[in-house]
């Protein structure tokens, strides 16, 4: 148990380093940057703000679940009252987001 334990962390860890994970990039300027360090903030940096459309999206489809649940009675009233939902969150291209 405890080497295959040592095994994953020894496999995971890089992967994760590489993927932007355990960086100061959140707080470092990219274009003082170069190379590879510089590509990698770039793609740590679109990354967070892929998270934060995807948790933006998130809060979007709560609200509009909750204002159907709200007019659920009659289908005319959600289509109505909750349209700026539905139409934000069909302009929402999450599908272009990637962790590269």
């Amino acid at each position: 148990m405890k080497l295959s334990t040592s095994v994953l962390i020894v496999l995971a860890l890089p992967l994760l380093a590489s993927c932007g994970m355990f960086t100061h990039y959140a707080t470092e300027d990219c274009s003082t940057l170069t190379g590879k360090d510089a590509m990698r903030c770039m793609d740590y940096r679109q990354r967070q703000a892929n998270v934060a459309i995807s948790n933006e999206v998130t809060e979007l489809m709560k609200a509009y679940r909750q204002c159907a649940q709200k007019h659920e009675s009659d289908s005319g009233k959600v289509k109505e009252s909750c349209a700026m939902y539905r139409d934000v969150l069909q302009n929402v291209q999450v599908g272009q987001m990637s962790c590269m």
